[in-house]
């Protein structure tokens, strides 16, 4: 019996380790980033998650910038904006789809942005497989994305100031790494 218990708690240990990742939640800090669990490495699917960046508190005048810092997933992930949004309740205000990844345009944007309070970032995959940034022999160990994201204070007609030379797998070669300070310098 004391066998069968030692064979079920390593069994507990073993199994819980870097997919404890939160696939979700809420951000509302000036400035962050996400992940999906176990971030660069494959990740338990199917998978359906929600980040929901909340600028709600904060005054008039602040933006939601992203920056697509490493994305490798090549499908199943949205970029939607709200007025208002409440994730447990059917109450979402103006609601608009800013972008949605496919393999046609994974590798096009570099960030985005948006006035509204919320920015809800949406990831649904049903296998890793064909779903994944791949070049030739390179890139075939990372899976998912890394995201940051920054509230930045804006005029109401002004463009938010993005940061142009921020690091992406784009950017930095599709077989390259990127390293990124947290003020982005």
């Amino acid at each position: 019996m004391a066998t069968l218990a030692g064979v079920l708690l390593l069994l507990v240990v073993t199994t819980s380790g870097a997919e404890d990742s939160p696939c979700g939640g809420t951000l509302t800090e000036d400035r962050g980033y996400f992940h999906t669990p176990n971030f660069p490495g494959p990740f338990a699917v199917p998978a359906s998650c929600r980040w929901i960046i909340d600028s709600s508190a904060r005054p008039q005048g602040v933006a939601i910038v992203l920056y697509l810092t490493q994305l490798y997933v090549s499908a199943g992930l949205t970029f939607k904006e709200f007025g208002y949004y409440e994730p447990d309740s059917p109450l979402q205000l103006d609601g608009r789809l800013l972008y949605s990844v496919n393999e046609n345009n994974v590798v096009s944007g570099q960030w985005l942005w948006t006035k509204t309070n919320y920015l809800v970032v949406e990831l649904e995959l049903d296998r890793l497989e064909g779903n994944q940034l791949r070049v030739l022999d390179d890139l075939l160990d990372v899976f998912g994305f890394n995201i940051t994201y920054e509230f930045v204070e804006v005029e109401d007609s002004e463009t938010p100031p993005v940061k142009n030379d921020s690091c992406s797998a784009v950017g930095c070669s599709l077989a390259g790494n990127c390293y990124a300070a947290a003020d982005y310098s």
